[in-house]
């Protein structure tokens, strides 16, 4: 976990240090996500019906893996930040971000799916936040990590990733997780008729489905932006080096940490679907500032309370789709999750590369969200029973798939 706040600011740092572009990092941050929108959906299957444990040790080796590639074409100088081979340096970048990517695809909803099986669902919320926490401390640790490489360089972050990923082992090798109940074999026909099954549920309980669509649009909207632009907005508008980039992200992610710590602490917030489109209003309004901001102190002002707004976004919207998801789908509705938030990601970074090259970075920030403002203000008005949603839905709230 700890070395997923800097993965992404790594590495679209290092296509900055190649080429100052934001179709560039858009492309990457493209790359970065292409696996989950290939790979997500099967992943849920095999997650529902293989040993969850042995999976966790794969998703840390192919992570462990990405950072020694990085490393090694970095000390090879097939990645050159000097200037020349422009291109083989980006594709190559690209590669690596792909690696870290499907390393993503399967251990996102592995862990999100993990944690109901161990928590019952009266402590849902409480153990979501928890686990959000040790983001956090990824989201605080991992970037300052990527500000390292002010002072260890771009192949000395890649080889301290993978030390933080090799003593991730170490913690894996004791970990005794709950196994779903067991396919003997998954056949093609099978994986359809399974994946189908997740997907029917998300589309036809109508709460989770509008969940899932402000998601969606989050992601494509915003954290695609986010992903892709915050750099370079901190580069151009602010003037800002990458310490100074991965200071920006350690302030968010102490104000995730206040607001996971706060959700962590109590039993039941009601009318927590109302409460979640709220974070959605107060985020766009934020990020407006953010892309006008030129001050790198109200940036850090802005970017600690969007730390806290996002810290009950995130909290919330996953804590209301687990609560009303029976188990038995829970790997596969976690796969849709990742699908369509870590996966919409990439499409949005895409997206907002082009975007920002026909407008500027910090302008496109300002339109995305914009945009996501209106969506969130028509949802507030038009979902009554969503609004109403709890964290602690009585048991017949729960719909079976």
């Amino acid at each position: 976990m700890l070395v997923n706040g800097s993965q992404r600011l790594g590495v679209v740092y290092l296509v900055l240090e190649i080429k100052n572009s934001a179709l560039l990092v858009g492309l990457t941050s493209f790359a970065l996500g292409l696996p989950i929108l290939l790979f997500s959906l099967p992943a849920g299957v095999l997650i529902d019906n293989l040993n969850r444990r042995r999976l966790l040790f794969v998703t840390q080796t192919l992570a462990l893996i990405g950072s020694m590639v990085g490393a090694i074409l970095l000390w090879t100088g097939a990645i050159s930040i000097e200037g020349d081979r422009v291109p083989q340096s980006i594709a190559l970048v690209a590669i690596v971000a792909f690696i870290f990517g499907s390393a993503v695809a399967m251990g996102q909803p592995l862990r999100q799916a993990i944690i109901p099986t161990i928590i019952g669902r009266s402590n849902l919320m409480n153990a979501i936040a928890l686990n959000t926490i040790t983001q956090n401390v990824s989201q605080i640790i991992g970037p300052a990590l990527a500000g390292s490489i002010a002072f260890l360089a771009f192949d000395g972050f890649f080889v301290a990733q993978a030390a933080f990923l090799a003593l991730g082992f170490v913690f894996l090798i004791r970990l005794r997780v709950p196994q779903p109940k067991r396919q003997e074999t998954i056949s093609f026909a099978s994986y359809k008729r399974d994946i189908g099954e997740g997907i029917h549920f998300v589309v036809n309980t109508p709460n989770i489905r509008v969940l899932i669509i402000l998601l969606i649009i989050s992601a494509l909207l915003v954290a695609g932006a986010w992903g892709s632009l915050l750099p370079k907005i901190a580069r151009d508008n602010l003037g800002a080096g990458v310490l100074e980039t991965s200071m920006i992200f350690v302030v968010m992610g102490i104000g995730t940490l206040c607001s996971s710590l706060f959700l962590a602490s109590i039993k039941e917030l009601k009318n927590a679907g109302g409460w979640f489109i709220v974070t959605n209003i107060i985020g766009s309004s934020l990020m407006i500032g953010l892309g006008l901001s030129t001050s790198y102190p109200l940036t850090l002002v802005l970017m600690g309370i969007t730390g806290i707004n996002a810290g009950f976004f995130m909290n919330l919207n996953l804590t209301l789709i687990q609560v009303y998801t029976p188990q038995h789908v829970m790997g596969r509705v976690m796969s849709v999750y990742t699908l369509c938030f870590m996966g919409g990601m990439p499409l949005g970074a895409l997206i907002s590369g082009l975007g920002a090259e026909l407008t500027s970075a910090g302008s496109w920030f300002v339109i995305v969200s914009c945009v996501q403002l209106v969506v969130a203000i028509i949802a507030i008005i038009t979902q009554p029973s969503m609004r109403r949603m709890s964290t602690l839905p009585a048991d017949g709230d729960v719909v079976d798939a």
